[in-house]
């Protein structure tokens, strides 16, 4: 019988060495959207460079972070005095995601929980702070501005944190059952008020056609007046004596008519009914 070599046992032994490792192996899967960071706590210490989307295996010693690229929402609901000291209830959104080309950097300062860690306490304060200039009645107008100036301060707050903000969305503003019926009562006073100054209004454009209306019927009897003492003085100038002379022969009421005249210069007319 001939003795195996060294190299044959040995060689014999490689697969079974190679099941062993990989049975005592831990396995990884990085999903799509997802990156990973090596740890070799034994060895190399945390990788910068990150790990592909697919399966890793490593040995049970070493561990993978896994960190979501992708971007993720994060609401928050906040207790806001606003300028004229009403408390409100705003929700607002935030949408984020880790820089990809910064994960490593994000591991060593932050974590994975960078969410709670950082973004969470500014993301409060800046709601707080932007919304406490505003007026309550004119938030629910401004929402669009407030968003931008939540984002802009975040963005400025969080710079060098390795996260990246595409969206900051106010949801939702809440009011006390209290502040509702004030806005009420007030929309009411104002709605009467307005009532009131259309009903003034329209008075007031009644006692303008009322003043024009007798103002018109006054130049009317005035230019009627005018007329009539024009007419009347024409009558009068005209009134001679051969003219009432001539009218007076011209009544078909007199019966005898006396000449010469009378003392007025008119004939003398007898009635000889009344004699």
């Amino acid at each position: 019988m001939k003795r195996r070599s060294i190299f044959q046992t040995s060689f014999q032994f490689v697969p079974v060495l190679i099941f062993g490792i990989l049975s005592v192996s831990c396995i990884s899967i990085i999903n799509p959207g997802e990156v990973g960071l090596m740890w070799r706590p034994y060895s190399t210490g945390l990788s910068q460079k990150p790990l592909e989307s697919r399966v890793q295996t490593y040995m049970p010693w070493n561990s993978v972070y896994i960190y979501s690229i992708q971007w993720s929402s994060f609401q928050e609901k906040v207790e806001v005095l606003t300028r004229d000291d009403l408390t409100i209830t705003v929700t607002a959104d935030i949408i984020i995601r880790p820089i990809q080309n910064e994960i490593y950097e994000l591991e060593m300062e932050i974590g994975r929980d960078y969410y709670e860690k950082v973004v969470k306490p500014q993301f409060r304060t800046a709601i707080r702070n932007i919304l406490s200039a505003y007026n309550m009645v004119s938030i629910s107008k401004e929402t669009p501005n407030v968003s931008a100036q939540i984002k802009k301060s975040l963005t400025e707050k969080l710079k060098y944190k390795h996260i990246e903000i595409d969206d900051v969305i106010v949801d939702d503003v809440e009011y006390s059952p209290s502040i509702l019926k004030a806005i009420e009562s007030k929309l009411t006073k104002q709605q009467e008020q307005e009532q009131m100054k259309f009903e003034i209004n329209i008075a007031k454009r009644d006692a303008e056609i009322q003043q024009i209306s007798a103002e018109g019927k006054a130049k009317a009897v005035l230019i009627e007046a005018e007329a009539q003492a024009k007419a009347q003085k024409m009558i009068s100038d005209s009134l001679t004596p051969k003219y009432i002379q001539l009218k007076a022969m011209e009544n078909p009421n007199n019966k005898l008519i006396f000449v010469p005249n009378g003392k007025d210069g008119l004939p003398i007319i007898v009635n000889p009914d009344n004699k």
